[in-house]
């Protein structure tokens, strides 16, 4: 795991100079070795985490004809099999490191090898006899990487913080997706001339002339649910090859344990792989057990015998990390779930360089509540409509079993189903997903980027070509959703210098889950229904069968009755850059603050909004 930051083009001495300067903001990403490749046309300083063959795995690396160089930041999982692959073709080499391998593929097979790797990256890879750079990132969007573009040069780099400063501007663009749904439904990010390489993408420089093509390599595809015939077995071993692949490291290894099914089930398959796995877990001791899943932690502790770290999280530490973790993350993205993953990454890297997490189980196994209500709307359709086609393939019984476990969603199916039922689903899901900060506290010019956003995100969604709506859904939520998720993953472990795996995000694993029957994915009603059935082979009982879903809950309205937070929250906000910018209706929102009993995602993201607005030109 790594970190670069460059530059392509005809830039001068001033350019170079202020590449090399930034560059110590992300020293972080690599504090083991910082070397550089210095080339006509490009530069480039490079960090390295030492994960894999620590003594012989520096880079860059070229190939032995000389032709290609490459900077690396990820894991390619799959490299034994492709270093034995390319010796049966005649290939030596001189060290253990997957990083030679990748190399080597992409020399002898060219981009096209980029299909054959199981991993995250992102690649700088520099052709010597065509003077192109390519730019690559992985086919989740697991490992980051950006771009600026100007007249003469080109920026890249792991990180935004090495492309901006406090003369750049805001995006008006991103800023209208962000106000309805704290993520990013494009390559734009919050900063004006600042783009992200998309998942499954690629870019090709011309280091002379700067000519840039924007390319992709990697389509999402979703099997018609007519099709689809993955079991259970197929994908129970797709997952454990995977974990065993992602297990693999010079350097100790731990897992992120929040109690839930998908870090639970990693944890114990993990445990098989590797002696002296280390679990780590946050909780909130000054709150109720509402917030606690603690006694899951233990539980699955105790029963596979490892060794359970407890991270104690209180409202003072919110205080105290918060401003520092906005830096963190560049711009503001996603939920609250962002503050215990920084604190149990923060305790964590003083005792392993490698963590395993449960992230994407909920996109690519179906995990949310309102994947759920959609498949019971299609059964419900299927039924009434005398359906079965291969987007309602139901039975009378499916749905009569289905039925009961809608008591428990009311709130979010009244909100599906608020205007009308069986229609426009693309329309009732952009409502489900937008978070509304109240068009009080927002300006005229706001309101217009907000109206703006829900037409480019009908536009994404329309584009899906998927027959079956849960389908749509889930390749628009690991598309687009999904890297603002990894974004968050990412930084809060790399500013610890920690490797953060995901051993869902394997491209086997991806193609079992996706193409798995509805009526497995989804059961009797029961959300993730496949990793809960497979779980009942590595997990207690009241783990592998408990209903409940937390996510990352963090206990912020039993927080804002302490006046000491309180205070900090809302002297954040009236005192920011954005409060008293041309898009935030400060009165309204003051004269809203005295009655504050409830801290929502709208008041959360004002909050980052609020945070993040130091470092950007709001008028």
């Amino acid at each position: 795991m790594c970190g670069f930051n460059g530059v392509i083009g005809e830039f001068d001495s001033k350019i170079l100079n202020l590449v090399k300067e930034e560059s110590h903001k992300i020293n972080h990403r690599g504090p083991d070795e910082k070397t550089f490749l210095e080339k006509e046309n490009i530069y480039v300083d490079f960090f390295r985490l030492s994960i894999v063959d620590i003594d012989q795995g520096s880079q860059p690396k070229s190939d032995q004809s000389g032709r290609m160089t490459i900077l690396f930041n990820g894991e390619i999982y799959n490299f034994k099999e492709l270093r034995k692959m390319l010796q049966n073709e005649g290939i030596n080499f001189n060290s253990n490191s997957d990083t030679e391998v990748l190399l080597n593929v992409l020399s002898h097979f060219g981009l096209n090898g980029l299909k054959m790797l199981n991993g995250m990256f992102a690649i700088c890879l520099i052709d010597n006899q065509s003077n192109k750079t390519y730019l690559i990132r992985d086919q989740f969007g697991i490992k980051p990487l950006y771009y600026s573009i100007t007249e003469n040069f080109i920026k890249f780099s792991s990180e935004v913080k090495t492309l901006v400063n406090k003369n750049n501007n805001l995006s008006e663009f991103s800023l209208g997706q962000y106000v309805n749904y704290q993520f990013y439904i494009s390559k734009e990010t919050l900063f004006q001339e600042v783009f992200q390489v998309e998942p499954g993408c690629y870019l090709e420089i011309d280091n002379k002339s700067l000519e840039v093509k924007n390319l992709n390599y990697f389509e999402l595809e979703f099997l018609n649910d007519k099709t689809s015939s993955t079991n259970l077995d197929n994908l129970e071993k797709a997952i454990c090859e995977s974990v065993k692949l992602q297990t693999y490291a010079d350097v100790s290894v731990g897992t992120h344990l929040s109690g839930g099914i998908d870090s639970s089930l990693i944890t114990a398959i993990a445990s098989n792989y590797k002696k002296n796995l280390k679990a780590f877990h946050g909780h909130f001791p000054e709150d109720s057990d509402e917030f606690s899943e603690i006694e899951y932690a233990r539980k699955v502790a105790e029963y596979l015998n490892i060794e359970l770290y407890e991270i104690p999280i209180y409202s003072e530490d919110f205080i105290t990390h918060f401003p520092k973790i906005m830096s963190v993350l560049d711009y503001p993205i996603v939920g609250p779930g962002v503050f215990p993953q920084y604190m149990v990454n923060d305790f964590a890297s003083k005792h392993v360089k490698v963590l395993l997490g449960g992230q994407g189980g909920d996109e690519i196994f179906a995990g949310y509540a309102r994947y759920l209500i959609v498949y019971l709307e299609q059964l419900l359709y299927g039924v009434i409509n005398g359906s079965h086609d291969e987007n309602h393939l139901v039975s009378l019984e499916t749905v009569s079993k289905a039925l009961p476990s809608l008591k428990e969603y009311i709130p979010l199916i009244k909100k599906m189903w608020s205007d009308d039922l069986f229609t426009e689903p693309a329309k009732r899901y952009e409502k489900v997903l937008n978070r509304h900060i109240p068009e009080s506290w927002l300006t005229d010019r706001t309101k217009q980027l907000s109206k703006k956003s829900e037409e480019v995100f009908m536009e994404k969604i329309n584009s899906i070509n998927e027959k079956s709506l849960i389908n749509k859904m889930l390749h628009f939520d690991t598309k687009y959703i999904l890297p603002g998720l990894l974004h968050v993953e990412d930084r809060v472990s790399m500013i610890h210098s920690i490797e953060s795996r995901v051993p869902y995000l394997d491209q086997n694993v991806f193609e079992c889950a996706v193409n798995l029957e509805p009526s497995l994915k989804f059961g009797e009603g029961v959300l993730k229904n496949p990793l809960k059935l497979i779980s009942q082979n590595y997990l207690p009982e009241k783990v592998s069968k408990r209903k409940t879903k937390m996510g990352f809950p963090v206990p912020l309205n039993s927080w804002l009755k302490d006046e000491n937070f309180k205070n900090f929250v809302f002297e954040t906000i009236l005192t920011s850059n954005f409060a008293n910018s041309i898009y935030f209706n400060k009165e309204q929102f003051e004269k809203d603050s005295l009655n504050f009993d409830n801290f929502d995602r709208s008041l959360w993201a004002v909050l980052c909004l609020s945070e993040w607005s130091k470092k950007i030109n709001f008028n």
